[in-house]
């Protein structure tokens, strides 16, 4: 009888340590999977709000505008925020404005120029954008009633 309660103890015993082992064991895989959770979600939300899309940062080059049959040669910076929804242009201080995506397109993304207050130059339209290996294809669709046009490849800005 005493040897039946010595193994009763003894079993009990083992059980309680192969459990308490078993949770440690089990609480040890939960947090590793947690915090593996948590890395991935870390680095895919650093990398989606740091570089942005591929139209993403400041372009530069030289834009060709047919007007009233002449043709005026004028440098171009623009700037496409890291949401790709919107930036800036500009072609000279007098002659500058915003632009807000208004659709996406056969690959080009549709910005609508809005002038800057103050500026003194003919502007509005849609900025055309599509990436074109390196560089970024601009192509310029001018309001109803102005007329002139552009198109230009654009090169990246570093720094």
């Amino acid at each position: 009888m005493r040897a039946a309660r010595t193994r009763q103890r003894v079993s009990r015993r083992k059980r309680r340590r192969e459990y308490s082992t078993c949770m440690w064991v089990r609480l040890r895989r939960v947090s590793i999977a947690l915090l593996s959770i948590a890395v991935v979600l870390a680095v895919v939300a650093a990398s989606a709000f740091s570089s942005g899309g591929p139209l993403t940062g400041t372009w530069s080059g030289y834009i060709n505008r047919a007007a009233g049959g002449a043709t005026q040669r004028h440098h171009l910076r623009l700037v496409v925020n890291a949401s790709e929804r919107g930036g800036s242009w500009r072609v000279s201080a007098s002659c500058s404005g915003t632009l807000r995506l208004q659709s996406i397109s056969n690959g080009f993304h549709h910005y609508v120029e809005k002038l800057a207050r103050g500026s003194t130059c003919l502007g509005g339209g849609v900025d055309c954008l599509e990436r074109a290996g390196a560089g970024l294809y601009d192509e310029f669709q001018p309001q109803p009633g102005t007329n002139y046009t552009s198109a230009t490849t654009l090169t990246r800005v570093k720094g």
